[in-house]
């Protein structure tokens, strides 16, 4: 069986030759579950970080889904959801402007307003009314701050 997500020879070194990454290798299967455990500074978060196209490796070759992610990009990142441990929105922008804009940098064409709705109401519990999104009555007027943690990760994955 293929990998969906494919890591070998990935290595990492920033401009003052600090080597964030050195050799790393991953396979991860369809329907396996994985971690990357560490002490801080062990490595997880760079590959992570080029695995999700936010980082330029130095070396090596990654694929997601069968898209190399730096000859076919957009594929790729077509595939991937991120939901960081720490949100790093401004925690006092709106529900609607945070995943707006998220969406808009990432996949424009999907940015139309009733695509997002309808987005981030299957993101809720679906024990919310059908006006509410994410347990927020007005996600255009509610700030991300105001939400609980697990709805605040929640609205972000509305794709």
């Amino acid at each position: 069986m293929q990998a969906v997500i494919s890591i070998s020879g990935l290595s990492k070194t920033c401009a003052s030759g600090f080597a964030a990454l050195k050799v790393f290798e991953l396979d991860i299967r369809q329907g396996e579950v994985s971690a990357l455990l560490g002490p801080n500074g062990a490595g997880k978060t760079t590959p992570i970080s080029v695995v999700c196209d936010l980082v330029n490796p130095s070396a090596g070759r990654v694929t997601v889904g069968g898209c190399d992610i730096i000859r076919d990009d957009r594929a790729a990142r077509a595939m991937i959801g991120l939901v960081p441990q720490e949100l790093t929105t401004d925690a006092f922008e709106t529900v609607w402007n945070t995943v707006s804009f998220s969406r808009g940098q990432l996949q424009p064409a999907r940015l139309h307003p009733r695509h997002l709705g309808r987005q981030l109401r299957k993101a809720g519990t679906g024990t919310e009314s059908r006006r509410s999104i994410c347990g927020v009555a007005s996600p255009r007027k509610k700030s991300i701050h105001t939400l609980e943690s697990t709805l605040r990760r929640r609205a972000l994955v509305p794709d």
